[in-house]
């Protein structure tokens, strides 16, 4: 069966799991807010497992896959801090993703869709120390999942197919350590953990650059992995480690 067939493209939501980034400390009004807008693109990989009902694919998805099977998607993460003291964070990503697939003979068929959207808002104190400053979060990641799979065919006998809507909730708190380099490049590193109802544990880690073009803009070069085991005990369930490198714009205003 064609790679494109590998029913663990029906999971790739965690892949879709929102960047961390940064404001920099060192162009901070400290008399007000400071907010910046970035738009990213992350070139997802994902390893794992999965159980969508009877269905248990093991996942194994790579960046041309998920290009490929490529319908819309937009990555955008809004943050801000005041006083270079109290801030916020908002990241909000989805992706729309569908594929079709048949095994030799056509003696079995498939297909897929799928759309993900994570939302992601935390809250931040920083602590600055001149030579570098870390930022202590904590917040909220919510999931949302529209998945459906179908396999047909007479190897198939009379059809299998499956419809999931699912999203939760994870708790989880996290670190920031930011660390000029010099008047234009900081370098960060960020990881969190969390859990929820059904989540038995989750955790990310992100590490990078950004670069400051001029007063009002940024880039972000980064390097991101997140892992996740959920388990709702019912229809769903997701054990998997996304990872790929990140590249983003940064506006701030």
């Amino acid at each position: 069966m064609p790679h494109k067939g590998t029913f663990a493209t029906l999971v790739l939501v965690s892949g879709l799991t929102g960047a961390p980034s940064l404001v920099s400390a060192s162009t901070l009004p400290m008399s007000n807010w400071e907010h910046s807008f970035e738009l990213y693109a992350l070139a997802l990989n994902i390893e794992g497992d999965s159980a969508l009902g009877p269905l248990s694919p093991t996942i194994d998805v790579d960046t041309r896959f998920i290009m490929d099977n490529f319908d819309k998607g937009l990555m955008f993460r809004l943050e801000g801090i005041r006083n270079n003291t109290w801030g916020y964070y908002f990241d909000y990503s989805f992706m729309d993703l569908s594929a079709k697939t048949s095994g030799p003979g056509n003696l079995v068929t498939g297909g897929f869709k799928l759309r993900q959207g994570v939302l992601e808002a935390k809250g931040f104190k920083r602590y600055d120390y001149g030579y570098a400053s870390i930022d202590y979060m904590l917040g909220l990641r919510w999931w949302d999942n529209d998945i459906e799979t179908s396999l047909n065919g007479p190897a198939a006998g009379a059809g299998l197919s499956r419809e999931i809507k699912e999203d939760w909730l994870d708790f989880v708190i996290g670190v920031r350590w930011i660390r000029p380099l010099s008047d234009s490049w900081n370098f960060y590193i960020y990881g969190d953990a969390g859990l929820g109802k059904d989540t038995n544990s989750t955790y990310a880690l992100q590490t990078g650059f950004r670069y400051e073009m001029n007063d009002w803009s940024d880039i972000n070069l980064s390097y991101k992995s997140t892992w996740v085991d959920y388990d709702n005990k019912d229809n769903f369930a997701y054990d998997t480690k996304s990872h790929g490198f990140l590249i983003g714009l940064g506006l701030k205003f």
